[in-house]
């Protein structure tokens, strides 16, 4: 006799289900098995760490705002150079720099060895010259008293004493004394010149001051022979203002005049400098000039520091600061960037890299075989052996 159906089969019959089968009770159960393997797997690597020796921080994008710390000098504006009149032997400079000078003082001591020689010859020929006028001029007045003897006594005899000979005579004689005597004045006043002139080029010769100004470099050692027109000297202006010029990288950007920047200098408070212009320097790069308020505590010239924050860059690829500081432990290259990413295999691979400005934590990534979500290595888990070099391969 057939049995009744329970209320459970009942129900199967009612929802189109059977009763599972022994076979696919024991699968679910190996899967579920599997499952929380993989997860105590995934949670005890978790709590370990990874079994590489080393750290890592991925490479991103986002948005950075560079801030650049770049060295410089600073210098007073509205220098002017000094420079050798003549060539010359410099013997001594102004010892000090930063002395004030006044406009017209002799900067520099030279030899004058050539020039007081000069001028002792043209006082000796221009006293030889005043003596031997005074000689003539007393001749010329000796001649000229004789010839106007002759002439009252000619004419007080009616034109018979003395002879017309001897007149004549006497007018010859006076004539050619005052032509001496001429000659002899100009010949002194031609010495006279003459010590003047080498007086004024001794005067000359020696280096002034063109302005009332400090000394803020010199440019060649006592003791230099230097040309006509050689540079020796920088003054700058009283009360000048300090002008800081720094060297651009390529990756620095375009920088428009007016920007604000701080500037260090000699571990003084930090001062607001503004950009004045970008100009091409000595070495091919370009040079930011910033400009100073004038500060008399400053020294003339040093080296200084500019602090400068750039336009935000949007969504820049970036590595963090650590990894490069790590890179050099894997690779092998004194020149360039380069990175330290993780291979799959677990082997650190060396990636050579362009590298723009950072913001002191980040720096962003120009150019690069690198993407985002690489892992970069920023330091090590595990130190390896000293003896032991880091396993590393090269980049593609």
């Amino acid at each position: 006799m057939p049995t009744e159906p329970g209320p459970t089969a009942q129900v199967d019959v009612l929802l189109g289900a059977r009763p599972r089968s022994r076979l696919r009770r024991w699968v679910s159960a190996i899967l579920l098995v599997l499952v929380l393997a993989a997860a105590a797997t995934l949670l005890l690597r978790f709590v370990e760490g990874n079994d590489t020796p080393y750290y890592m921080a991925p490479i991103t994008r986002a948005d950075l705002r560079p801030q650049l710390r770049l060295r410089g000098t600073f210098y007073p504006a509205g220098e002017v150079s000094v420079r050798a009149p003549h060539d010359a032997l410099l013997t001594a400079l102004p010892e000090a720099i930063g002395a004030r000078v006044l406009r017209g003082q002799a900067l520099a001591v030279i030899d004058t060895t050539t020039y007081a020689r000069a001028i002792a010859a043209d006082r000796s020929e221009l006293a030889a010259a005043q003596d031997q006028a005074r000689r003539e001029a007393v001749a010329s007045r000796a001649a000229a008293a004789r010839l106007a003897r002759f002439e009252k006594v000619w004419r007080a005899s009616g034109q018979r004493v003395p002879s017309l000979d001897e007149l004549e005579s006497a007018r010859l004689q006076a004539a050619r004394a005052a032509l001496a005597a001429r000659r002899a004045r100009t010949l002194a006043d031609a010495a006279a010149q003459r010590l003047r002139a080498d007086t004024r080029d001794l005067q000359a010769a020696l280096p002034r001051a063109p302005i009332d100004g400090v000394v803020s470099a010199r440019l060649v050692p006592a003791g230099s022979r230097v040309r006509a027109g050689e540079p020796l000297l920088q003054l700058a202006p009283l009360g000048a203002a300090a002008r800081v010029a720094v060297s651009l990288g390529a990756s620095d950007g375009p920088l428009s005049p007016g920007l604000k920047a701080e500037v260090l200098i000699n571990g003084r408070p930090p001062r607001e400098a503004r950009l004045l212009r970008v100009r091409g320097g000595a070495d091919g790069r370009q040079q930011a000039v910033f400009g100073l308020a004038p500060d008399p505590g400053l020294p003339p010239r040093g080296v200084a520091t500019v602090l400068l924050s750039l336009p935000t860059r949007h969504h820049v690829l970036l590595v963090p600061d650590a990894a490069l500081a790590f890179a050099p432990h894997c690779s092998a290259q004194r020149s360039g960037h380069n990175l330290c990413l993780l291979a799959r295999d677990g082997t650190a691979r060396s990636v050579p890299v362009v590298l723009g400005p950072g913001d002191g934590r980040h720096t962003q990534i120009l150019a690069g075989n690198v993407r985002p979500g690489q892992l970069a290595i920023i330091g090590w888990r595990e130190a390896p052996v000293a003896s032991a070099p880091a396993r590393t391969r090269p980049g593609p």
